[in-house]
Protein backbone atom coordinates (compact mmCIF):
# COMPACT_ATOMS: atom_id res chain seq x y z
CA UNK A 1 0.00 0.00 0.00
CA UNK A 2 2.85 2.16 0.88
CA UNK A 3 4.32 2.02 -2.98
CA UNK A 4 0.91 2.62 -4.31
CA UNK A 5 0.20 5.40 -1.98
CA UNK A 6 3.62 7.07 -3.29
CA UNK A 7 2.85 6.72 -6.94
CA UNK A 8 -0.46 8.38 -6.50
CA UNK A 9 1.13 11.10 -4.69
CA UNK A 10 3.85 12.07 -7.05
CA UNK A 11 3.41 15.15 -9.44
CA UNK A 12 2.61 14.02 -12.77
CA UNK A 13 5.87 14.01 -15.05
CA UNK A 14 6.49 16.15 -18.47
CA UNK A 15 5.23 13.87 -21.39
CA UNK A 16 9.21 14.10 -22.35
CA UNK A 17 9.83 12.21 -19.13
CA UNK A 18 12.00 13.44 -16.14
CA UNK A 19 14.40 15.86 -16.60
CA UNK A 20 18.09 15.43 -17.48
CA UNK A 21 20.21 13.69 -14.70
CA UNK A 22 16.92 13.43 -12.60
CA UNK A 23 16.49 9.51 -11.09
CA UNK A 24 12.83 7.82 -10.98
CA UNK A 25 11.17 8.11 -7.75
CA UNK A 26 11.50 5.42 -5.08
CA UNK A 27 8.18 4.58 -5.73
CA UNK A 28 8.29 3.92 -9.53
CA UNK A 29 11.68 2.90 -8.85
CA UNK A 30 9.72 -0.72 -6.51
CA UNK A 31 7.59 -1.68 -9.30
CA UNK A 32 9.47 -0.81 -12.20
CA UNK A 33 9.90 -3.77 -14.99
CA UNK A 34 13.25 -4.79 -15.54
CA UNK A 35 14.86 -7.76 -17.37
CA UNK A 36 16.42 -9.04 -13.84
CA UNK A 37 12.69 -9.08 -12.68
CA UNK A 38 11.38 -10.60 -15.77
CA UNK A 39 13.71 -13.12 -15.57
CA UNK A 40 13.10 -13.78 -11.40
CA UNK A 41 8.93 -14.13 -11.70
CA UNK A 42 9.64 -16.35 -14.89
CA UNK A 43 12.05 -18.65 -12.87
CA UNK A 44 9.33 -18.67 -9.57
CA UNK A 45 6.67 -19.34 -11.98
CA UNK A 46 8.40 -22.49 -13.47
CA UNK A 47 9.29 -23.36 -9.83
CA UNK A 48 6.23 -23.27 -8.43
CA UNK A 49 5.06 -25.32 -12.17
CA UNK A 50 7.41 -27.97 -11.63
CA UNK A 51 6.21 -28.03 -7.87
CA UNK A 52 2.88 -28.54 -8.22
CA UNK A 53 3.95 -30.91 -10.91
CA UNK A 54 5.77 -33.18 -8.39
CA UNK A 55 3.29 -32.64 -5.58
CA UNK A 56 0.67 -34.14 -7.73
CA UNK A 57 2.12 -36.50 -9.59
CA UNK A 58 4.90 -37.92 -7.71
CA UNK A 59 3.91 -41.52 -7.30
CA UNK A 60 3.46 -41.60 -10.90
CA UNK A 61 6.52 -40.44 -12.00
CA UNK A 62 8.54 -42.01 -9.88
CA UNK A 63 6.33 -45.22 -10.99
CA UNK A 64 7.46 -44.62 -14.69
CA UNK A 65 10.87 -44.07 -13.87
CA UNK A 66 10.89 -47.27 -12.07
CA UNK A 67 8.99 -49.31 -14.91
CA UNK A 68 11.78 -47.18 -17.29
CA UNK A 69 14.35 -48.24 -15.52
CA UNK A 70 13.61 -51.66 -15.10
CA UNK A 71 12.64 -52.08 -18.84
CA UNK A 72 15.97 -51.51 -19.77
CA UNK A 73 18.32 -52.86 -17.46
CA UNK A 74 16.19 -56.28 -18.21
CA UNK A 75 16.77 -55.70 -22.17
CA UNK A 76 20.26 -55.14 -21.79
CA UNK A 77 21.07 -57.91 -19.23
CA UNK A 78 19.17 -60.59 -21.31
CA UNK A 79 21.06 -58.92 -24.68
CA UNK A 80 24.48 -59.43 -23.03
CA UNK A 81 23.44 -62.91 -21.20
CA UNK A 82 21.41 -64.89 -23.81
CA UNK A 83 23.56 -63.98 -27.08
CA UNK A 84 22.09 -62.49 -30.01
CA UNK A 85 20.67 -65.40 -31.79
CA UNK A 86 18.71 -66.60 -28.47
CA UNK A 87 17.92 -62.87 -27.48
CA UNK A 88 16.50 -62.55 -31.13
CA UNK A 89 13.93 -65.79 -30.36
CA UNK A 90 13.12 -64.16 -27.07
CA UNK A 91 12.54 -60.80 -28.37
CA UNK A 92 10.21 -62.30 -31.07
CA UNK A 93 8.33 -63.82 -28.37
CA UNK A 94 7.94 -60.83 -26.93
CA UNK A 95 5.92 -59.01 -29.43
CA UNK A 96 3.45 -61.77 -29.34
CA UNK A 97 3.14 -60.68 -25.58
CA UNK A 98 2.98 -57.38 -26.48
CA UNK A 99 0.34 -58.25 -29.05
CA UNK A 100 -1.95 -60.05 -26.45
CA UNK A 101 -1.05 -56.94 -24.70
CA UNK A 102 -2.83 -55.30 -27.22
CA UNK A 103 -6.04 -56.84 -27.52
CA UNK A 104 -6.16 -56.62 -23.30
CA UNK A 105 -5.68 -52.97 -23.49
CA UNK A 106 -8.62 -52.87 -26.51
CA UNK A 107 -10.59 -55.14 -25.03
CA UNK A 108 -10.45 -54.80 -21.10
CA UNK A 109 -8.12 -51.92 -20.50
CA UNK A 110 -8.82 -49.05 -22.22
CA UNK A 111 -12.97 -49.21 -22.20
CA UNK A 112 -12.30 -49.52 -18.03
CA UNK A 113 -10.09 -46.42 -18.11
CA UNK A 114 -12.30 -44.48 -20.33
CA UNK A 115 -15.55 -45.35 -19.05
CA UNK A 116 -15.17 -45.71 -15.18
CA UNK A 117 -14.44 -42.04 -14.19
CA UNK A 118 -17.85 -41.04 -15.92
CA UNK A 119 -19.77 -42.82 -13.54
CA UNK A 120 -21.04 -42.62 -10.05
CA UNK A 121 -19.17 -44.48 -7.19
CA UNK A 122 -21.44 -47.08 -6.28
CA UNK A 123 -21.37 -47.69 -10.49
CA UNK A 124 -17.80 -47.23 -10.64
CA UNK A 125 -17.15 -50.11 -7.92
CA UNK A 126 -19.21 -52.62 -9.42
CA UNK A 127 -17.95 -52.44 -13.07
CA UNK A 128 -14.27 -52.30 -12.02
CA UNK A 129 -15.05 -55.55 -10.07
CA UNK A 130 -16.91 -56.89 -13.39
CA UNK A 131 -13.76 -55.44 -15.13
CA UNK A 132 -11.48 -57.70 -12.87
CA UNK A 133 -13.46 -60.96 -13.63
CA UNK A 134 -13.66 -60.22 -17.30
CA UNK A 135 -9.60 -59.33 -17.67
CA UNK A 136 -9.55 -63.22 -15.75
CA UNK A 137 -11.29 -64.91 -18.45
CA UNK A 138 -9.82 -62.71 -21.36
CA UNK A 139 -6.46 -63.75 -20.27
CA UNK A 140 -7.19 -67.39 -19.80
CA UNK A 141 -8.65 -67.69 -23.39
CA UNK A 142 -5.32 -65.78 -24.72
CA UNK A 143 -3.10 -68.62 -23.18
CA UNK A 144 -5.51 -71.27 -24.61
CA UNK A 145 -5.21 -69.53 -28.19
CA UNK A 146 -1.53 -69.72 -28.12
CA UNK A 147 -1.19 -72.84 -26.64
CA UNK A 148 -3.34 -74.45 -29.43
CA UNK A 149 -1.11 -72.63 -31.72
CA UNK A 150 2.61 -73.18 -30.44
CA UNK A 151 1.41 -76.94 -30.10
CA UNK A 152 0.39 -77.51 -33.54
CA UNK A 153 3.53 -76.48 -34.24
CA UNK A 154 3.06 -72.97 -36.06
CA UNK A 155 6.07 -71.21 -33.77
CA UNK A 156 8.97 -72.65 -36.13
CA UNK A 157 10.76 -69.95 -35.19
CA UNK A 158 11.70 -71.28 -31.91
CA UNK A 159 14.03 -74.94 -32.59
CA UNK A 160 11.91 -77.81 -32.56
CA UNK A 161 13.28 -79.57 -29.56
CA UNK A 162 12.76 -76.57 -27.48
CA UNK A 163 9.22 -75.25 -28.67
CA UNK A 164 7.18 -77.72 -25.77
CA UNK A 165 9.60 -76.68 -22.81
CA UNK A 166 9.63 -72.94 -24.05
CA UNK A 167 5.56 -72.78 -24.46
CA UNK A 168 4.63 -73.20 -20.50
CA UNK A 169 7.04 -70.13 -19.15
CA UNK A 170 5.66 -68.01 -22.23
CA UNK A 171 1.71 -69.41 -21.35
CA UNK A 172 2.67 -68.63 -17.72
CA UNK A 173 4.02 -65.09 -18.83
CA UNK A 174 1.28 -64.07 -20.88
CA UNK A 175 -1.42 -64.51 -17.79
CA UNK A 176 0.54 -63.56 -15.20
CA UNK A 177 1.70 -60.40 -17.04
CA UNK A 178 -1.88 -59.27 -18.41
CA UNK A 179 -3.54 -59.70 -14.52
CA UNK A 180 -0.39 -57.24 -12.94
CA UNK A 181 -0.71 -55.02 -16.17
CA UNK A 182 -4.48 -54.70 -15.46
CA UNK A 183 -3.99 -54.21 -11.88
CA UNK A 184 -1.53 -51.19 -11.89
CA UNK A 185 -4.28 -49.74 -14.52
CA UNK A 186 -6.93 -50.43 -12.08
CA UNK A 187 -4.63 -48.70 -9.50
CA UNK A 188 -4.52 -45.83 -11.81
CA UNK A 189 -8.26 -45.60 -12.27
CA UNK A 190 -8.53 -45.43 -8.32
CA UNK A 191 -5.96 -42.75 -8.07
CA UNK A 192 -4.35 -45.08 -6.24
CA UNK A 193 -0.61 -43.94 -7.57
CA UNK A 194 1.23 -44.80 -4.56
CA UNK A 195 0.02 -48.50 -4.44
CA UNK A 196 0.60 -48.91 -8.44
CA UNK A 197 4.14 -47.38 -7.47
CA UNK A 198 4.95 -50.32 -4.92
CA UNK A 199 3.26 -52.92 -6.75
CA UNK A 200 5.67 -52.49 -9.62
CA UNK A 201 8.88 -52.39 -7.21
CA UNK A 202 7.77 -55.91 -6.43
CA UNK A 203 7.29 -56.87 -10.61
CA UNK A 204 9.97 -55.09 -12.02
CA UNK A 205 12.62 -54.97 -9.36
CA UNK A 206 11.80 -58.56 -8.47
CA UNK A 207 12.60 -59.75 -12.12
CA UNK A 208 15.88 -58.34 -12.32
CA UNK A 209 16.98 -59.49 -9.13
CA UNK A 210 16.08 -63.74 -9.70
CA UNK A 211 17.63 -62.57 -13.82
CA UNK A 212 20.90 -61.83 -12.23
CA UNK A 213 20.56 -64.67 -9.89
CA UNK A 214 20.26 -66.71 -12.63
CA UNK A 215 22.92 -65.99 -14.49
CA UNK A 216 25.18 -65.72 -11.53
CA UNK A 217 24.35 -69.82 -11.27
CA UNK A 218 24.72 -70.37 -14.65
CA UNK A 219 21.06 -71.40 -15.36
CA UNK A 220 20.28 -68.45 -17.46
CA UNK A 221 18.18 -69.56 -20.71
CA UNK A 222 15.25 -68.52 -22.83
CA UNK A 223 12.64 -70.43 -20.40
CA UNK A 224 14.24 -69.44 -17.43
CA UNK A 225 13.81 -65.60 -18.64
CA UNK A 226 10.28 -66.24 -19.29
CA UNK A 227 9.58 -68.01 -15.95
CA UNK A 228 11.06 -65.18 -13.79
CA UNK A 229 8.66 -62.51 -15.39
CA UNK A 230 5.73 -64.78 -14.78
CA UNK A 231 6.46 -65.86 -10.95
CA UNK A 232 7.43 -62.26 -9.86
CA UNK A 233 4.29 -60.69 -12.22
CA UNK A 234 2.08 -63.24 -10.24
CA UNK A 235 3.26 -62.14 -6.80
CA UNK A 236 3.17 -58.57 -7.28
CA UNK A 237 -0.60 -59.11 -8.88
CA UNK A 238 -1.61 -61.48 -5.89
CA UNK A 239 -0.49 -58.97 -3.36
CA UNK A 240 -2.63 -56.66 -4.92
CA UNK A 241 -5.50 -58.51 -5.23
CA UNK A 242 -5.37 -59.43 -1.73
CA UNK A 243 -5.14 -55.85 -0.66
CA UNK A 244 -8.16 -55.06 -2.73
CA UNK A 245 -11.75 -55.72 -3.05
CA UNK A 246 -11.85 -57.27 -6.80
CA UNK A 247 -14.26 -60.48 -5.86
CA UNK A 248 -16.68 -60.28 -8.13
CA UNK A 249 -19.80 -61.91 -10.00
CA UNK A 250 -21.28 -63.48 -13.08
CA UNK A 251 -23.90 -60.91 -13.10
CA UNK A 252 -20.98 -58.20 -12.60
CA UNK A 253 -18.71 -59.54 -15.23
CA UNK A 254 -21.44 -59.84 -17.84
CA UNK A 255 -22.81 -56.26 -17.18
CA UNK A 256 -19.33 -54.97 -16.73
CA UNK A 257 -18.67 -57.12 -20.63
CA UNK A 258 -21.78 -55.37 -22.07
CA UNK A 259 -21.00 -51.60 -20.85
CA UNK A 260 -17.17 -51.87 -22.12
CA UNK A 261 -18.14 -53.93 -25.23
CA UNK A 262 -19.39 -51.30 -27.54
CA UNK A 263 -16.01 -49.37 -26.83
CA UNK A 264 -13.85 -51.98 -26.76
CA UNK A 265 -15.22 -53.32 -29.98
CA UNK A 266 -13.93 -49.88 -31.79
CA UNK A 267 -10.64 -50.34 -30.39
CA UNK A 268 -9.89 -54.00 -31.37
CA UNK A 269 -10.68 -53.30 -34.53
CA UNK A 270 -8.48 -50.19 -34.49
CA UNK A 271 -5.51 -51.71 -32.35
CA UNK A 272 -5.26 -55.05 -34.80
CA UNK A 273 -4.73 -53.08 -38.13
CA UNK A 274 -2.66 -50.81 -35.76
CA UNK A 275 -0.25 -53.28 -34.61
CA UNK A 276 -0.13 -54.81 -38.09
CA UNK A 277 0.74 -51.67 -39.45
CA UNK A 278 3.55 -51.01 -36.63
CA UNK A 279 4.39 -54.00 -34.69
CA UNK A 280 3.73 -56.19 -37.06
CA UNK A 281 6.37 -54.65 -39.32
CA UNK A 282 8.77 -55.76 -36.59
CA UNK A 283 7.66 -59.36 -37.24
CA UNK A 284 8.15 -59.01 -40.61
CA UNK A 285 11.40 -57.94 -41.10
CA UNK A 286 12.63 -60.36 -38.62
CA UNK A 287 11.10 -62.75 -41.25
CA UNK A 288 12.95 -61.49 -44.07
CA UNK A 289 16.23 -60.79 -42.52
CA UNK A 290 16.67 -63.42 -39.59
CA UNK A 291 16.30 -63.59 -36.32
CA UNK A 292 19.38 -61.35 -35.85
CA UNK A 293 17.48 -58.45 -36.92
CA UNK A 294 14.59 -58.71 -34.10
CA UNK A 295 17.59 -58.54 -31.57
CA UNK A 296 18.89 -55.32 -32.80
CA UNK A 297 15.13 -53.81 -33.16
CA UNK A 298 14.77 -55.01 -29.89
CA UNK A 299 17.57 -52.89 -28.59
CA UNK A 300 16.81 -50.27 -30.09
CA UNK A 301 13.10 -50.06 -28.93
CA UNK A 302 14.95 -50.68 -25.29
CA UNK A 303 17.18 -47.52 -26.04
CA UNK A 304 14.16 -45.48 -26.58
CA UNK A 305 12.79 -46.69 -23.21
CA UNK A 306 11.95 -44.11 -21.54
CA UNK A 307 9.93 -42.41 -23.78
CA UNK A 308 7.78 -45.31 -24.35
CA UNK A 309 7.36 -45.37 -20.92
CA UNK A 310 6.66 -41.93 -20.84
CA UNK A 311 3.93 -42.84 -23.18
CA UNK A 312 2.65 -45.35 -20.69
CA UNK A 313 2.15 -42.66 -18.47
CA UNK A 314 0.09 -40.87 -21.06
CA UNK A 315 -1.97 -43.83 -20.98
CA UNK A 316 -2.51 -44.12 -17.44
CA UNK A 317 -3.27 -40.88 -16.49
CA UNK A 318 -4.56 -38.74 -19.68
CA UNK A 319 -7.60 -40.59 -20.58
CA UNK A 320 -8.86 -40.28 -17.16
CA UNK A 321 -8.32 -36.51 -17.40
CA UNK A 322 -10.15 -36.00 -20.36
CA UNK A 323 -13.09 -38.53 -19.88
CA UNK A 324 -13.15 -36.04 -16.64
CA UNK A 325 -12.91 -33.12 -18.60
CA UNK A 326 -15.42 -33.69 -21.15
CA UNK A 327 -18.02 -34.73 -18.81
CA UNK A 328 -17.64 -31.99 -17.36
CA UNK A 329 -17.34 -29.65 -20.30
CA UNK A 330 -17.53 -30.55 -23.55
CA UNK A 331 -15.29 -31.48 -26.81
CA UNK A 332 -14.44 -27.97 -27.18
CA UNK A 333 -12.41 -28.08 -23.73
CA UNK A 334 -11.33 -31.78 -24.61
CA UNK A 335 -9.71 -30.79 -27.55
CA UNK A 336 -7.83 -27.67 -25.82
CA UNK A 337 -6.35 -29.86 -23.31
CA UNK A 338 -5.07 -32.96 -25.49
CA UNK A 339 -3.45 -29.79 -27.71
CA UNK A 340 -1.86 -27.78 -24.85
CA UNK A 341 0.02 -30.93 -23.78
CA UNK A 342 0.62 -32.59 -27.02
CA UNK A 343 3.24 -29.35 -27.28
CA UNK A 344 4.16 -29.29 -24.07
CA UNK A 345 5.14 -33.01 -24.82
CA UNK A 346 6.62 -33.06 -28.42
CA UNK A 347 9.08 -31.00 -27.42
CA UNK A 348 10.53 -32.81 -23.69
CA UNK A 349 10.29 -36.07 -25.82
CA UNK A 350 12.08 -34.94 -29.12
CA UNK A 351 15.29 -32.91 -27.73
CA UNK A 352 16.25 -36.16 -26.08
CA UNK A 353 15.46 -38.24 -29.02
CA UNK A 354 17.62 -36.36 -31.51
CA UNK A 355 20.55 -36.29 -28.74
CA UNK A 356 20.25 -40.17 -28.63
CA UNK A 357 20.26 -40.68 -32.84
CA UNK A 358 23.50 -38.71 -32.94
CA UNK A 359 25.31 -40.87 -30.63
CA UNK A 360 23.31 -44.13 -31.26
CA UNK A 361 26.44 -46.04 -32.16
CA UNK A 362 28.33 -45.70 -28.99
CA UNK A 363 25.16 -45.86 -27.00
CA UNK A 364 24.17 -48.94 -28.65
CA UNK A 365 28.14 -50.77 -27.93
CA UNK A 366 28.22 -49.48 -24.76
CA UNK A 367 25.15 -50.39 -23.40
CA UNK A 368 24.35 -54.11 -25.65
CA UNK A 369 28.09 -55.25 -27.04
CA UNK A 370 29.22 -54.46 -29.68
CA UNK A 371 27.58 -56.67 -31.77
CA UNK A 372 24.49 -54.36 -31.78
CA UNK A 373 26.49 -51.12 -32.83
CA UNK A 374 25.61 -52.19 -36.28
CA UNK A 375 21.75 -51.51 -36.07
CA UNK A 376 22.90 -47.63 -34.75
CA UNK A 377 21.00 -46.70 -38.16
CA UNK A 378 18.03 -47.89 -36.85
CA UNK A 379 17.58 -45.19 -34.06
CA UNK A 380 16.66 -42.11 -36.07
CA UNK A 381 13.67 -44.05 -37.74
CA UNK A 382 12.40 -45.15 -34.75
CA UNK A 383 12.89 -41.56 -32.98
CA UNK A 384 10.81 -40.81 -35.57
CA UNK A 385 7.91 -43.14 -35.77
CA UNK A 386 7.80 -42.45 -31.45
CA UNK A 387 7.39 -38.60 -32.17
CA UNK A 388 4.32 -39.52 -35.02
CA UNK A 389 2.65 -41.46 -32.16
CA UNK A 390 2.71 -38.78 -30.11
CA UNK A 391 0.40 -37.20 -32.01
CA UNK A 392 -1.38 -40.36 -32.82
CA UNK A 393 -1.98 -41.06 -28.88
CA UNK A 394 -3.91 -37.21 -28.65
CA UNK A 395 -5.67 -38.34 -31.65
CA UNK A 396 -6.64 -41.95 -29.73
CA UNK A 397 -7.48 -40.04 -26.19
CA UNK A 398 -9.87 -37.62 -28.07
CA UNK A 399 -11.71 -40.56 -29.92
CA UNK A 400 -11.54 -43.34 -27.22
CA UNK A 401 -13.29 -40.08 -25.01
CA UNK A 402 -15.93 -39.35 -27.20
CA UNK A 403 -16.45 -42.70 -28.40
CA UNK A 404 -15.58 -42.27 -31.90
CA UNK A 405 -13.32 -44.73 -33.15
CA UNK A 406 -14.63 -45.14 -36.52
CA UNK A 407 -12.27 -42.59 -37.65
CA UNK A 408 -8.99 -44.23 -36.46
CA UNK A 409 -10.26 -48.00 -36.95
CA UNK A 410 -10.53 -46.86 -41.06
CA UNK A 411 -7.14 -45.12 -40.82
CA UNK A 412 -5.43 -48.04 -39.55
CA UNK A 413 -7.19 -49.84 -42.37
CA UNK A 414 -5.43 -47.64 -44.71
CA UNK A 415 -2.21 -47.84 -43.20
CA UNK A 416 -1.61 -51.65 -42.85
CA UNK A 417 -3.11 -52.21 -46.35
CA UNK A 418 -0.11 -49.64 -47.83
CA UNK A 419 3.09 -49.98 -44.91
CA UNK A 420 2.41 -53.99 -45.14
CA UNK A 421 3.35 -54.70 -48.41
CA UNK A 422 5.88 -51.50 -48.29
CA UNK A 423 7.69 -53.56 -46.19
CA UNK A 424 8.04 -56.45 -47.81
CA UNK A 425 9.07 -54.17 -51.10
CA UNK A 426 11.75 -52.37 -48.81
CA UNK A 427 12.72 -54.65 -46.75
CA UNK A 428 13.86 -57.33 -49.80
CA UNK A 429 15.54 -54.33 -51.25
CA UNK A 430 17.11 -52.18 -48.32
CA UNK A 431 17.07 -54.94 -45.37
CA UNK A 432 16.32 -53.57 -41.88
CA UNK A 433 16.55 -49.72 -42.75
CA UNK A 434 14.06 -50.53 -45.95
CA UNK A 435 11.53 -52.15 -42.94
CA UNK A 436 11.92 -49.20 -40.81
CA UNK A 437 11.25 -46.37 -43.48
CA UNK A 438 8.20 -48.67 -44.03
CA UNK A 439 7.32 -48.03 -40.76
CA UNK A 440 7.43 -44.57 -40.23
CA UNK A 441 5.82 -43.95 -43.45
CA UNK A 442 2.93 -45.38 -42.10
CA UNK A 443 2.95 -44.58 -39.04
CA UNK A 444 2.99 -40.99 -40.80
CA UNK A 445 -0.17 -41.60 -42.59
CA UNK A 446 -1.86 -43.30 -39.61
CA UNK A 447 -1.21 -39.58 -38.13
CA UNK A 448 -2.62 -37.72 -41.41
CA UNK A 449 -5.42 -39.04 -42.06
CA UNK A 450 -7.94 -38.69 -38.48
CA UNK A 451 -5.73 -35.38 -38.05
CA UNK A 452 -6.92 -33.78 -41.27
CA UNK A 453 -10.61 -34.87 -39.96
CA UNK A 454 -9.96 -33.35 -36.66
CA UNK A 455 -8.72 -29.90 -37.95
CA UNK A 456 -11.37 -30.14 -40.48
CA UNK A 457 -13.69 -29.84 -37.51
CA UNK A 458 -11.93 -27.68 -34.78
CA UNK A 459 -9.12 -25.51 -37.06
CA UNK A 460 -5.96 -24.61 -35.51
CA UNK A 461 -6.93 -21.08 -34.62
CA UNK A 462 -10.68 -21.95 -33.33
CA UNK A 463 -11.10 -21.17 -29.69
CA UNK A 464 -12.99 -24.91 -29.36
CA UNK A 465 -16.53 -23.75 -27.80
Amino acid sequence: MTGLHTIASQPAEPEHGPASGQCCSPGVAEFAVTPARVKGRIRGRAVAALTTTWSRNRWTLMDQALVSAMNFLTTAALARMLGVYWFGIYSVLYIVLQYLNTLQLAVVVNPMMSLAPQLNQHEERSFLRGMAGFQYLFSLACCLAVAAYMLAGRATIIPARFRVPAALPFLLTVFCFQLQDWYRRFCYVRERTRTAFWNDVISYVGQIAILVLLWATGRMALSPAYYAIAVTSFAAFLVGYLSTELRTTAGEIRRAAQRSWPVGRGLLVTSQFQWLGSQGIYLIIAGITGVASASGIRAVIALMGPVNVLYQLLDNVIPVRAARIYAAADSGALLVYLRQAGWKLAVLVGIPMLAVSLFARPILVLVFGRAYGAFASLVAWEAAYLLLGLVYRGLLYYNRTLGTMLTLARSAIVVAALSVPLCFVLTKAYGVSGGMAALVAGQLLNVALPLSAAFTKYPLGSSCT
